[in-house]
């Protein structure tokens, strides 16, 4: 981890704080069924495996993440996929129940698999983003994000300004990723600086190439607990989005 020479004294204190991020890159484009993407056709079997909302109307898709594709992270699947819907609102089903699928085993067969979203003529309109693409992943270690609680305490007492805005800057968390630190653009939540639900499934951070946005400047961010996830049990995700 490079560091400006002003801040070099607290590299030890960063390093303990390292997590394992996997950053994502989206490309515009065509996807297989099967594959990491934002958008589009999820992977299905057959239009009924498609998740609806409690009205009965189809949910937002998201994005889907295959495991096989992607380095390997601690307590998380090593393949399979996992997909990610919304409620179709004007807020991005923030006041709704998201549903976190995971699929173990898949095909890669385009013949037996649906290659068009069957919903999606039936959204209203709100997704955050403007393309659909693929998603590639980038491996790094990252410290802990300037924007949770435990960045505060850590350096309350440093009083140099210089000095701080070197240390926002190193742990700036914004970015797409899997893994690693989330980027809060107001507050952290509870549930993640208690511990309860502090595993970062997915965010999802502004992107030019897919246009993603989420309000104005915002992101969203997916967590879990570490007991969920090595259970597999995704039935308990927290979903958030926060904006300027």
């Amino acid at each position: 981890m490079e560091l400006p020479s002003n801040i070099e004294r607290f590299r030890g204190e960063l390093e303990k704080t390292f997590k394992t991020s996997n950053e994502i890159k989206f490309t515009v484009g065509e996807t297989k069924p099967w594959e990491s993407k934002l958008g589009g056709c999820p992977y299905l079997e057959k239009k009924e495996d498609y998740p609806l909302s409690g009205d009965g109307r189809p949910m937002m898709f998201l994005a889907q993440i295959n495991f096989d594709e992607m380095p390997p992270l601690e307590d998380f699947p090593r393949t399979g996929i996992l997909q990610f819907y919304v409620a179709d609102d004007d807020m991005y089903g923030l006041d709704d129940v998201c549903t976190v699928r995971y699929i173990e085993s898949y095909k890669k067969e385009e013949g037996s698999l649906l290659r068009e979203n069957p919903y999606s003529a039936d959204y209203q309109g709100y997704e955050p983003f403007s393309s659909s693409g693929k998603m590639t992943f980038t491996q790094r270690q990252m410290p802990v994000s300037s924007s949770v609680v435990k960045f505060d305490e850590m350096f309350e007492d440093v009083a140099d300004a210089e000095e701080m805005d070197a240390l926002y800057d190193v742990c700036d968390a914004a970015d797409s990723r899997v893994g690693g630190y989330p980027y809060f653009v107001q507050n952290s939540p509870a549930y993640y600086d208690d511990g309860d639900c502090d595993v970062l499934l997915l965010q999802l951070d502004v992107d030019d190439d897919c246009g993603i946005m989420f309000g104005d400047s915002g992101n969203c961010t997916f967590l879990i607990s570490r007991e969920d996830l090595l259970k597999r049990d995704f039935s308990n995700v927290e979903y958030d989005w926060q904006c300027c």
